[in-house]
């Protein structure tokens, strides 16, 4: 018996039998009988259950052997557990029943073992105890009495009014009280069902998306030795603790059932709740559709670092929509998105089941409210008319942009459609055009090869083309050319960007589990995976480029501390350049005016410096093409610099994206 660990948390006990029996303090109750399915290798189930409460007698004794040297007690409930290879109390389905049953060669586990688990409520009375030694007649007087006491204290509701504690009193088998079946820890650990917390631990991990059965196994055999008494461990086959393959996918299949079984709504809720609690500044609109009434479902949400975001890179804001992400078709996920110093963030998001102008406007407006310093100079989109005209009706007269991307593949797919009908020497012609017109240096020079289009032998032929550009592409070239947008910021060529936020909230959805997610799911694996990966990752990298984080070197200029890794290794190998600069070909015209000539040769570029009494809006300048195009101090401009000693102003280089977003106060 002292061989056993469960067999010391047992207080008072004896052998009866093939019994251990004892009292175990209700703490102990759970660790001694987990400690004592490892140490028989025999797992019990509950067989039978009751009340002996409404009993009015008092007991002293129990199995013939007192409680605490004399302390009377009353019964309360009682449990008893078979072994689980013992009788069989259902009925074998047989070949001849109404249902179809297949072929089972070994029909059931049960072998008629009489092991059994007696476990026994004890409502005991320590201040009734009778402490002084005396006679039998006296202490049976005294017993009376004590018992006449208890009764009388005892409420309707089965509760006293004397002071009692709980404890139980466990019978617990030996291995001889075993029969039919074998003990050893092969075979009988593999006869265990899977361990109530091992099965709690599964379930969790499936709420957490833990798919891979390896990573499983390791966290489950390190949470092992926290169920585990010290010195108490399983074998290394037994089923209750390492169970196989087959059993822990039917537990994650049946957690995974019954977490997104009820009601989607009270779920949604309920997450919307947790959420607001985090951060009472977080905003989430929910209206459910209603058909009776033609009110159109909506969900919108901004947490308070997306709001912090967007007040410092609103300016320009990014606007897409996917589809697919919920097990209802007909809705829509819009991401609104800004571009930082470091990636692209979305600062809001909403689920819609229309497209249209008005569904948009209306979510828009509703971003207005929670930001009212929301006035964003340029609205970034792929070739969408309903966020068009929602942007348009929203904001004040922002400038819409059309993605490069996006009008490059409408081009290319429109034009290399079969039925259009245009040969391969015609297509590319027409497209020729349309380039040159999206990249051109002028507006001028856009009209131009606007108008040429308009001479072609596809055009004159085809009522399609015509009918195609015009509605389209010939009036609405402020949205897609290039020169029309010289100040806007270099990104806003492409949304791209966005395309990969898309591909990442689908991503995260895949991780989840196959198929697409209810409303309730989305809503979590959004905020709860997707939004915190994002703003995590941005505070590291915000925390990663800052001098407070890591000294800089002493050859990086003081302008480009704190700065994006990549543009401070383009900037570098900028200025490598420009200390090479012949200087022959760099002439000052005045104090801050420079003419400078192209290394080749072939041209000459302007450099401006403003004054230092300028507006900080006023910035160094050169019109060489890559400083027109990118807003980045170029060659022409560091060779002045570097040449005549000219100092650059931090607060004023590069007035543009990477300038705004200096510090992020949200981080």
């Amino acid at each position: 018996m002292a061989a056993f660990e469960f067999a010391k948390k047992i207080s008072n006990k004896f052998v009866r039998g093939n019994y251990i029996c004892g009292i175990v303090d209700p703490p102990d109750l759970k660790q001694c009988l987990l400690d004592h399915s490892i140490e028989t290798c025999c797992s019990f189930s509950v067989r039978d259950s009751g009340s002996r409460s409404e009993e009015t007698k008092v007991f002293y004794k129990i199995k013939g052997e007192e409680i605490d040297h004399g302390v009377p007690f009353v019964h309360g409930d009682f449990i008893r557990l078979d072994c689980r290879k013992g009788p069989l109390y259902y009925k074998l389905k047989s070949s001849t029943d109404e249902e179809v049953v297949r072929f089972r060669a070994q029909t059931t586990l049960k072998c008629d073992c009489p092991a059994t688990i007696l476990i026994h409520e004890l409502k005991i009375f320590p201040q009734e105890k009778i402490t002084e030694p005396m006679g039998v007649r006296r202490k049976k007087s005294a017993r009376a009495s004590s018992s006449a006491k208890i009764m009388a204290s005892k409420n309707s509701d089965g509760s006293y009014n004397l002071p009692w504690e709980s404890i139980f009193f466990v019978e617990l088998p030996l291995h001889d009280a075993h029969e039919n079946h074998s003990l050893s820890p092969d075979v009988a650990g593999f006869s265990q069902r899977v361990n109530y917390d091992v099965k709690m631990e599964f379930k969790e991990m499936e709420a957490m998306g833990v798919k891979d059965m390896d990573i499983l196994r390791a966290l489950i055999a390190k949470a092992t030795k926290n169920i585990c008494s010290k010195g108490v461990q399983p074998p290394p086959n037994s089923r209750a603790f390492d169970p196989p393959d087959k059993d822990i996918y039917n537990i994650l299949q049946a957690a995974k059932k019954a977490r997104e079984s009820g009601n989607d709504e009270d779920k949604l809720t309920e997450t919307l709740n947790t959420y607001c609690l985090r951060d009472p500044e977080n905003k989430y609109i929910y209206r459910p559709a209603n058909r009776a009434t033609g009110v159109k479902f909506l969900f919108m949400s901004q947490e308070k670092w997306q709001k912090d975001l967007l007040e410092i890179y609103g300016d320009v804001i990014l606007i897409d929509s996917t589809f697919n992400t919920t097990d209802k078709r007909n809705q829509y996920l819009f991401l609104v998105v800004v571009r930082t110093r470091l990636d692209y963030q979305v600062v809001a998001q909403f689920l819609v089941e229309n497209q249209d102008s008005a569904t948009i406007s209306e979510a828009l407006n509703i971003l207005k409210t929670w930001n009212p310093f929301l006035k964003p100079k340029f609205v970034v989109s792929d070739y969408a008319e309903a966020i068009h005209n929602a942007a348009k009706e929203c904001f004040d007269d922002p400038q819409i942009l059309l993605c490069s991307f996006h009008r490059e593949k409408a081009w290319t797919d429109w034009m290399r459609t079969h039925d259009h009908g245009f040969s391969d020497d015609e297509q590319q012609n027409i497209l020729t055009l349309l380039r040159q017109a999206a990249n051109a240096s002028s507006t001028e020079e856009t009209k131009c090869h606007l108008e040429a289009i308009t001479r072609t032998g596809p055009w004159q032929r085809s009522q399609q083309l015509r009918h195609w550009l015009r509605s389209r592409w010939l009036y609405s070239a402020k949205i897609w050319a290039l020169s029309y947008r010289r100040k806007a910021p270099p990104f806003l060529n492409s949304n791209n960007g966005v395309e990969s936020l898309n591909a990442g909230v689908k991503g995260t959805l895949k991780k989840a589990g196959t198929g697409r997610k209810s409303f309730s799911k989305l809503v979590t694996l959004f905020h709860g995976k997707f939004l915190e990966k994002k703003k995590r990752k941005h505070r590291e990298e915000s925390i990663r480029m800052t001098s407070a984080y890591r000294k800089y070197a002493a050859d990086i200029p003081e302008w480009l501390h704190n700065r994006p890794p990549r543009f401070v290794r383009r900037m570098m190998r900028t200025l490598e350049v420009a200390s090479e600069y012949p200087q022959h070909k760099v002439l000052c015209i005045s104090s801050r005016d420079f003419c400078v000539q192209s290394q080749n040769g072939e041209g000459h570029y302007s450099v401006q410096f403003p004054s230092r009494t300028q507006p900080l809006d006023e910035t160094e300048t050169c019109d060489c093409p890559f400083s027109v195009k990118n807003r980045f101090p170029c060659k022409h401009l560091l060779a002045v610099c570097a040449g005549y000693g000219i100092r650059l102003q931090p607060l004023r280089i590069m007035k543009s994206l990477h300038e705004r977003g200096r510090t992020d106060s949200c981080f």
